[in-house]
């Protein structure tokens, strides 16, 4: 996958989870969050993959979209990804760790600051 596919590919993937609700069966999202997640939330909680896949599973829609997404080669099997997430509450940084585990791209780390 080339650089531009590979970032359109994750914009995909967090456009997915910034969004649950939007799933038929959310299942499949779960397959994206690696062992070991850890996401640090703009709200200040920090969870862990349980934590984040009972927030898959029960979340409520929002209004959210995604801007200025970014995404650099850390190595052939990790990626830095960066955008802004904004709500009708605020805008966000967020930044997440990708990597490729089983020929599958997985979210390892994230995080969500809110912007000043």
């Amino acid at each position: 996958m080339n650089p531009s596919e590979l970032q359109d590919h994750l914009y995909t993937l967090e456009e997915r989870l910034l969004h649950p609700p939007r799933e038929r069966d959310r299942g499949p999202l779960i397959a994206l969050l690696a062992e070991g997640f850890r996401e640090y939330c703009s709200s200040g909680f920090i969870n862990n993959r349980e934590q984040a896949i009972k927030y898959i599973l029960n979340s409520s829609a929002r209004p959210a979209s995604i801007s200025h997404f970014y995404a650099i080669s850390l190595a052939p099997d990790a990626v830095l990804v960066t955008y802004h997430a904004t709500t009708s509450a605020h805008v966000s940084h967020r930044s997440s760790i990708w990597v490729l585990r089983d020929k599958r791209w997985q979210i390892l780390f994230h995080q969500g600051t809110v912007a000043a």
